[in-house]
């Protein structure tokens, strides 16, 4: 039988089955997991059973099936997810199709990052603002409960995408912001600094947790290392900033003289009657 390549069909009606077929295994997919997210998670945050089903479609499950179309059928769960998002009335399904869309394209950074945002910050809040009266007590659990879970989100994405500063960043973020652990923000912090692509804000961060929690060595053996490498006229990098929190530590740590960093590092133009306010700046938060 010969085929007749011109035909409607065949440059039509192909293509349209084919999507069909992906969109019909899509909702196999998503309604089991959305009903029981829900079934058994509305009244608090929610506790999906979804890493078994992450390690099952990593293992090639359910991924093999899909083939190419994963990524198309990614941005679908997503965007289901988002619809959810704005109603801000269905924490449990919403996390579900943030976590599946992750793990069914787990390269796709913005999953990711985005996604951690909505199940550490958004989804705690939902469900504070949906009490009449939340008592304090309730109010942290929530935020600790959100904390926790993107932690966990993001460790699966790391796995995904080690030493992604992106990822750690947002880490040390939760850490610091939602979870008020400091020594495990500032090893974050580090390791966020640590990576050559990341933005100044995390080695600050982490200078200004080590200052908190009363290590000042640290933070200056720190420094010695870190400001060196800081260029001159980049906004962003504040060296003037930096080189004055170097001096007051300096002085806070009773460094001799001969031991210190030689004022020829100093940046152009930094007037050294500032430094104690840019020392006393150290202290304060930075987000």
């Amino acid at each position: 039988m010969t085929i007749d390549r011109s035909s409607w069909w065949w440059r039509k009606g192909r293509p349209l089955l084919a999507s069909a077929l992906v969109l019909l295994a899509a909702g196999v997919v998503l309604q089991p997991l959305q009903d029981s997210a829900w079934n058994g998670t509305r009244s608090h945050l929610p506790e999906l059973d979804l890493n078994d089903l992450g390690d099952n479609l990593g293992q090639g499950i359910v991924l093999g099936v899909l083939g190419g179309f994963r990524s198309i059928i990614a941005d679908f769960v997503w965007l289901r997810g988002y619809v959810f998002w704005a109603q801000k009335t269905d924490p449990a399904n919403t996390e579900a199709c943030v976590r599946l869309a992750a793990t069914l394209d787990p390269d796709n950074l913005m999953f990711w990052d985005d996604g951690e945002r909505i199940i550490g910050y958004d989804i705690p809040d939902w469900h504070i603002y949906d009490k009449p009266q939340p008592t304090n007590a309730q109010m942290d659990q929530y935020i600790h409960d959100g904390g926790l879970r993107a932690i966990d989100f993001l460790d699966r994405g790391l796995k995904f995408q080690p030493n992604n500063y992106r990822l750690l960043y947002d880490q040390a973020m939760i850490y610091y912001n939602r979870l008020n652990d400091l020594p495990k923000a500032a090893e974050k912090y580090r390791e966020a600094a640590d990576n050559t692509n990341i933005p100044y804000l995390a080695a600050r961060t982490y200078i200004r947790i080590l200052r908190r929690l009363g290590r000042d060595q640290e933070a200056y053996d720190y420094m010695k290392k870190f400001y060196p490498t800081l260029p001159n006229g980049v906004p962003d990098v504040q060296k003037g900033l930096m080189w004055g929190w170097i001096q007051g530590l300096e002085d806070a740590l009773k460094i001799p003289q001969d031991k210190r960093m030689p004022q020829s590092m100093a940046p152009p133009g930094w007037n050294a009657k500032d430094y104690m306010d840019d020392f006393k700046e150290l202290s304060a938060p930075e987000q």
